[in-house]
């Protein structure tokens, strides 16, 4: 379990936003820890191109990150870079179910955390 405590983190996000019980305060830090966990601790593979042209199916932690190979750790940088490279490695990390949920579990927390500021700012 300690390795996936950000799902769990995002399912009190989402029961949060459905109950209307937890201020809006909470749910910003709620957001904020599942969409770090999804960047830069969720189990996924790597995904970064291997010499062949494939990609690396060694784990990494989180969607940022590389495997223990340096050059990966890099290459994801790179790809992030480049708008050109956004959409293979869109399609290299959605290709397993780790790298689906944790893809959206970042892209959830984020709208989360932008409709909670503008909540907390408007003091709703």
């Amino acid at each position: 379990m300690r390795k996936y405590w950000g799902y769990a983190v995002a399912l009190v996000l989402l029961y949060g936003w459905f109950s209307a019980t937890l201020g809006a305060g909470v749910l910003v830090l709620l957001s904020a820890a599942t969409f770090f966990y999804a960047l830069f601790q969720a189990p996924v593979w790597c995904c970064a191109e291997t010499r062949g042209k494939n990609f690396c199916h060694n784990n990494a932690s989180g969607i940022l990150m590389g495997c223990h190979l340096r050059e990966h750790r890099w290459q994801k940088f790179k790809m992030l870079a480049r708008k050109s490279s956004w959409g293979r490695l869109f399609r290299r990390l959605c290709s397993g179910f780790h790298g689906v949920a944790t893809s959206f579990s970042a892209l959830g927390a984020m709208i989360s955390a932008v409709a909670a500021v503008i909540t907390l700012a408007l003091g709703r």
